[in-house]
């Protein structure tokens, strides 16, 4: 009895093992997902602490400069993770510091590309 029990603790411990390889990719984008509201967030206040922002959007009316903010930012949360690693991003997962500095990073490396894909 002792031995089957054991048995079945070995094939599950494989299984779950196994699992765990093919989910990495899972992982990757489940975190890409819950990053990307934070990401919009950090964009937007990035974009409007900009000194050129805030000179372009004084010649803008409200709703081309939220217009404009929403396609930048909706770009940058899709393509500011594209460059991570997973192992980064595992770490950003639990450590809040991480977290930070991996967002902040991503949202500066990203945003000038889409605010230029915006505006052309």
């Amino acid at each position: 009895m002792v031995k089957k029990s054991l048995c079945w603790i070995l094939v599950a411990g494989l299984v779950i093992g196994s699992m765990s390889v093919f989910a990495i990719n899972q992982d990757y984008s489940l975190t890409q997902k819950m990053l990307k509201p934070v990401l919009e967030q950090s964009c937007k206040s990035e974009l409007n602490d900009s000194k050129i922002w805030q000179s372009a959007a004084f010649f803008m009316s409200a709703e081309r400069q939220t217009g404009l903010q929403k396609q930048i930012c909706a770009c940058v949360s899709d393509h500011a993770l594209n460059n991570i690693s997973a192992k980064d991003l595992a770490l950003a997962s639990v450590s809040e510091s991480a977290k930070n500095s991996l967002i902040k990073q991503a949202v500066l490396n990203s945003v000038k590309g889409c605010a230029q894909e915006a505006l052309n």
